[in-house]
């Protein structure tokens, strides 16, 4: 027998081998009785996702609605199997009252491979708890406050900018918005003027393009992918998270912002001042009276304690910045757009913003809190595009919801945020904005843009105040008009995770009279 024989023999034997190993994979929920959606060898669920034809929330909102009916079901993302919690009652379960058996994240890090991947998103168990509890008083409402003044220059810087596009030409303003967010996650996340509205080639904002790159499929979301699909595998093989030129240019510019701090004694209201703080003392202190939405519960008993490193200070920078700006200037873009589309809204939000601004004088940290209709626009905006359509969990031990399914420790939960808001059962007429639905609270577990429970966004009021510095100057001095380039339904772009068009937003700017 010839050497090629053996050889095909071999690779028969070995394709084979998968086969049976696949077939034995995609039985997993058979087995154990629990509803399920169909996979095909070897692409899982829904193939149209496998091969990019399909936004990952419009591949599992097909999955939701075929598991119509059943609290709890199974599909398959490629080879992975994943459970799908569909019952509001469930999730709030899984993120609240049964959060000990749920609080874990299924992604393994190796920090020497990665470093920057040791954040808040990534860590499991006690190191996760020990640094979210000296991390949540840095986004507490007294430091919050505290770092006003640094947000509000790049929001005047903002609409300096913005002033050149107010034209009525038809144009999309999402680049504008990704520059400001930048700006802002630069000042307070970095410590340094990025300049980007002055300086679209600067190099922070560079960076951020090639993270979010939504052109193509790139690195950053291929390796995403890989750590949430196949974890073990992406650890063995010591993939790398980043580009390495982009992990040098964060450690290096991040860390000599820490150096230059430490040498010179400079003090600046920002993240950085906070993170030398927690650093050398422990703990983050600000002088001045106390909150009243300062939560002290994180102070609870520590299991484990972790050493506070200046390469993970680096990494809860690198995580603000990635988790805030493009986040953040995706929801400003749908928000600018649906108020086009609705102007009697637009015009109610403007009444609002103008008679806050007459009452407090000035758009202070305390003036935006009496923003309660724009407050509804921006829900209503995140409730329909939520940036990051779903979450996730990993099983910590072993759970039985009331219907009897059972989820065994290890086992990979996924919850359907976008489908979940957009299901007629808890949003009525889900495609039409609406901001006065969030005049009353939705039903609990219906509404996460920001997740929920412990391991809800740490980053959330500074995102929200973030988007309210903004909007009250763009309301105050612009409209937004409808554009004929716009497609009649906004198609998601299937090359991203992240919950963006594929074919632009356009808007028409005008001054409003009287405004210089």
């Amino acid at each position: 027998m010839s050497w090629l024989m053996y050889i095909a023999i071999a690779a028969f034997s070995l394709l084979a081998l998968a086969y049976y190993k696949i077939k034995k994979i995609f039985r997993y929920y058979k087995d154990r009785n629990i509803p399920y959606v169909e996979p095909k060898i070897p692409l899982g669920s829904d193939p149209d996702f496998a091969f990019f034809r399909k936004h990952i929330v419009d591949s599992w909102n097909d999955i939701y609605k075929q598991l119509e009916g059943k609290p709890v079901g199974g599909f398959f993302m490629s080879i992975t199997p994943l459970l799908m919690i569909r019952d509001p009652e469930y999730v709030h379960q899984v993120l609240i009252s049964s959060f000990d058996h749920f609080f874990d994240r299924d992604f393994l890090i190796d920090e020497e491979v990665n470093p920057l991947d040791a954040h808040l998103f990534f860590l499991k168990g006690n190191k996760w708890r020990h640094l979210r509890n000296k991390l949540i008083p840095i986004f507490s409402g007294v430091k919050l406050r505290w770092m006003f003044e640094e947000i509000e220059k790049c929001g005047v810087a903002f609409v300096e900018c913005f002033d050149k596009l107010a034209d009525g030409k038809e144009r999309d303003v999402f680049e504008e918005l990704a520059r400001y967010a930048t700006d802002v996650i630069g000042s307070c996340a970095f410590g340094f003027e990025a300049d980007s509205l002055t300086n679209p080639d600067s190099k922070l904002r560079q960076i951020g393009k090639g993270l979010f790159d939504t052109t193509t499929i790139n690195w950053t979301q291929i390796s995403f992918l890989l750590k949430f699909s196949f974890p073990s595998l992406f650890q063995w093989l010591k993939v790398r998270s980043l580009p390495r030129d982009m992990e040098k240019y964060f450690c290096s510019t991040i860390g000599g912002v820490l150096e230059h701090r430490r040498k010179t004694g400079i003090k600046r209201r920002d993240f950085v001042e906070l993170l030398l703080q927690l650093k050398d003392k422990e703990v983050v202190k600000i002088e001045g009276n106390a909150d009243e939405e300062e939560n002290e519960s994180h102070r609870n008993n520590e299991i484990e304690k972790i050493e506070i490193t200046d390469h993970l200070l680096m990494a809860q920078s690198f995580f603000f910045f990635v988790a805030g700006f493009e986040t953040t200037s995706r929801t400003l873009h749908y928000l600018i757009y649906q108020l086009a589309q609705h102007p009697e809204i637009q015009e109610r939000a403007r009444q609002e913003v103008l008679a806050v601004k007459e009452k407090h004088g000035q758009f202070s940290y305390d003036a935006l809190k009496d923003l309660k209709f724009l407050d509804n626009c921006i829900s209503e905006t995140l409730r329909m595009y939520p940036p990051v359509g779903m979450l996730n969990r990993e099983c910590t031990k072993d759970f039985k919801f009331q219907d009897g399914t059972s989820v065994k420790k290890g086992e990979q939960i996924v919850i359907p945020t976008f489908s979940i808001h957009r299901d007629p059962k808890y949003f009525p007429e889900p495609t039409k904005y609406n901001p006065d639905r969030f005049a009353s609270s939705p039903q609990r577990g219906t509404y996460l843009p920001f997740g929920d429970g412990p391991r809800i966004c740490i980053g959330k009021r500074f995102a929200l105040n973030e988007i309210k510095i903004a909007m009250t100057r763009l309301l105050e001095k612009y409209s937004f008009e409808t554009s004929s380039s716009n497609k009649e339904q906004i198609e998601l772009n299937p090359w991203t995770d992240i919950v963006c068009p594929k074919n632009g937003l356009f808007v028409k700017i005008q001054k409003l009279n009287g405004c210089k």
